[in-house]
């Protein structure tokens, strides 16, 4: 009896590795799939032209709407870029290119770098309003698409949650003061939702950069995993196993950088963070976690850390369905109030 349970006991060892792997696999490929289309954004919106999407379609068009401000419902035409120029930077050592679009006005001034979420890009209306907001203040900005998004390099259409995509964001850095003559010093980030995250890396791990303003970013790589399945639909017990399988299929450690490195590296440098408290999609405890220990640790008392954490719910209709969302929408709610923040953390962060 003993031999017959012998063979049978070790096929179970043998295949329980190999079921776990195939089962973080697939949740791997469900989480981390990038969506290169950008959602119908590159159909609509240029620098010079743009508004906010959902479901493809302009908000401004809604019909029935609630808590979004008469700045997005009246088209947003006073956030448009005065002008400006496309370019491809390359990203040193691994053969990627970056789409951008750029506006150097000013060489006196500060330049400031927009990054975008999962399965967004460039020409998305939460990436193009608030870089016109600083561009028509004078400020230099640039937008541009990270690896396996948009019209950048396809590496492997996944993303890696900024363990990747920092490099990008010191690619275009470099960019700037090699090409554009920024200073440096003198270039800080916008990030939202994973371009947030990504922003907080690149934060952590480049001590040039001088201010970060991240707005519905994550900070718990581990939490956010398990969120993102549980919002996804899939049994939060796999997230080990989805960070196992991206060790084995791209080589990459999703939890390697935490965003919260940020936070502890802040010195006197500058951080600005914004989440909404209805946000399902990366909840608010990851934000308030983020100001929490960026002021304990920022020089002065953290007076160089500014938090804004508010209701942001937003409803609008999409054909005969009645939707809602509350992810990345302060901007959307609160458009003048967020645009005066934005100007002036980043008009004192470089005096």
């Amino acid at each position: 009896m003993r031999r017959e349970i012998m063979p049978l006991f070790l096929v179970v060892i043998l295949i329980l590795p190999f079921g776990y792997f195939k089962a973080g696999e697939a949740v791997y490929d469900i989480v981390a799939k990038t969506n290169t289309d950008c959602w119908g954004n590159f159909d609509h919106n240029t620098p010079d032209s743009f508004s906010h999407l959902r479901d493809e379609t302009p908000l401004n068009e809604s019909v029935y709407q609630e808590n979004i401000s008469a700045e997005i419902m009246d088209g947003m035409d006073e956030y448009f870029w005065p002008s400006y120029s496309s370019a491809t930077v390359e990203v040193p050592d691994e053969d990627l290119w970056l789409s951008a679009w750029y506006y150097n006005q000013n060489e006196s001034m500060p330049w400031v770098i927009f990054v975008h979420g999962i399965r967004g890009c460039k020409s998305g209306g939460n990436i193009l309003m608030p870089a016109g907001m600083l561009a028509n203040s004078g400020f230099n900005v640039v937008v541009f698409d990270l690896r396996d998004h948009g019209e950048s390099s396809i590496e492997d259409d996944r993303v890696s949650a900024g363990q990747k995509e920092w490099r990008d964001v010191v690619a275009i850095h470099d960019w700037l003061i090699d090409e554009q003559n920024a200073t440096e010093g003198r270039i800080g980030l916008f990030g939202n939702s994973m371009g947030a995250g990504t922003a907080a890396i690149t934060f952590a791990q480049d001590d040039r950069i001088e201010a970060v303003w991240l707005d519905s970013g994550f900070s718990d790589m581990g939490k956010i995993i398990e969120e993102e399945l549980e919002f996804q639909g899939l049994p939060t017990f796999l997230g080990g196993a989805g960070v196992f399988a991206g060790k084995i299929v791209t080589g990459e450690d999703l939890t390697r950088f935490s965003p919260l490195e940020a936070a502890e590296t802040i010195g006197d440098r500058h951080m600005y963070v914004v989440h909404g408290e209805s946000d399902i999609r990366v909840r608010t405890h990851h934000g308030q976690a983020m100001c929490d220990l960026a002021k304990a640790e920022g020089a002065n008392s953290g007076e160089n850390v500014g938090c804004w954490i508010e209701d942001s719910r937003i409803r609008y209709d999409f054909g005969d369905e009645l939707k809602s969302d509350e992810h990345v929408s302060l901007m959307l709610t609160d458009t003048t109030e967020y645009e005066e923040k934005l100007i002036e953390f980043f008009s004192n962060s470089f005096e």
